[in-house]
């Protein structure tokens, strides 16, 4: 059984091809290419740069440490160690954001990375 179409003006639906009714194509709710979202090339740049950078943060580290083992009393403190440790981490979390680009662990890699030296400068 089918309804026949109603004449009456006020219970009527839009026809015209131009109106969007689907709300998935609907053009101000489609919102398109992410254009905000960082490319996944462009981070993993950043994570392997930020492997020499955590390389060179090593080195200096490692110079830092040799200092305080021969100007101080030879043995090294918690901070050196806590240093390390951190320059650790930010290895982690390097080869972690070249498998899974995500800024959060480049930004991590590079925190820890600057922290490494900064702990062991405060010994």
């Amino acid at each position: 059984m089918t309804t026949p179409p109603s004449t009456d003006p006020d219970t009527e639906t839009h026809t015209d091809p131009e109106t969007h009714t689907d709300p998935d194509t609907h053009p101000d709710r489609d919102p398109g290419p992410d254009t905000t979202a960082p490319y996944t090339l462009g981070l993993r740049l950043a994570a392997a740069c930020g492997l020499l950078f955590l390389l060179a943060c090593l080195v200096f580290t490692g110079m830092i440490t040799l200092r305080d083992a021969i100007e101080g009393d030879g043995s090294g403190g918690v901070f050196i160690a806590a240093g390390f440790w951190s320059l650790a981490l930010g290895a982690v979390a390097g080869v972690a954001a070249l498998a899974v680009p995500r800024r959060a662990l480049v930004t991590a890699q590079y925190c820890l990375g600057a922290a490494g030296p900064l702990l062991a400068l405060i010994d």
